[in-house]
């Protein structure tokens, strides 16, 4: 389904984007991250809280421990330091749990039990792929209330982060000059 390369590489970019996220959201006037929107989670730390605690569970998950929460909802984390102190700990645990998969590893189904208390089963991979995705779902609603305050929201994209990352990584202007288009 995934190979080791791929979810080092989407881990790494959940990490880069998470700390992009949170290095932006330091530099806005401290109200604004509590400031009640039109969303859900009610404001922006209430979102990234959900990430947070969404990442925990399937932190536990993949632990094959039980998680201890009633609902992705709750609000661990009041104030944004300590909740990227926190983020940046788990960011690491998926790093780390990453470098000691192999290919055939991220294929063995693991058993779970969701937050509405139902039994999955799901690949390793996948439950890392789940993950990644979710946090990018939810780091654009965030994005969407940067327009609210107004202020220019960071860029999280794919291609930023294989740019300044990957040495491989083809910028635009090389890729023109190879003949890609």
């Amino acid at each position: 389904m995934i190979n080791v390369s791929t979810a080092r590489m989407l881990a790494g970019y959940k990490s880069w984007a998470d700390q992009r996220l949170f290095d932006s959201l330091a530099t806005l006037p401290p109200e604004e991250v509590i400031k009640e929107r039109v969303s859900v989670f009610k404001n922006i730390i209430g979102t990234l809280n959900h990430i947070y605690v969404v990442d925990c569970i399937w932190q536990a998950h993949l632990e094959g421990r039980a998680h201890g929460f009633a609902t992705s909802h709750d609000l661990v984390h009041t104030d944004l330091a300590d909740l990227r102190r926190a983020q940046e700990e788990v960011d690491r645990w998926y790093l780390d749990w990453i470098a000691r998969q192999t290919d055939a590893s991220l294929d063995i189904p693991v058993r779970f039990i969701f937050v509405s208390g139902e039994s999955g089963t799901m690949p390793a991979g996948a439950m890392l792929l789940h993950v990644v995705n979710h946090a990018s779902y939810h780091r654009g609603w965030v994005i969407q209330m940067y327009f609210d305050i107004p202020a220019m929201p960071p860029m999280t994209d794919m291609p930023v982060f294989l740019r300044e990352t990957d040495p491989n990584f083809l910028s635009l202007d090389a890729a023109k000059a190879d003949g890609c288009r």
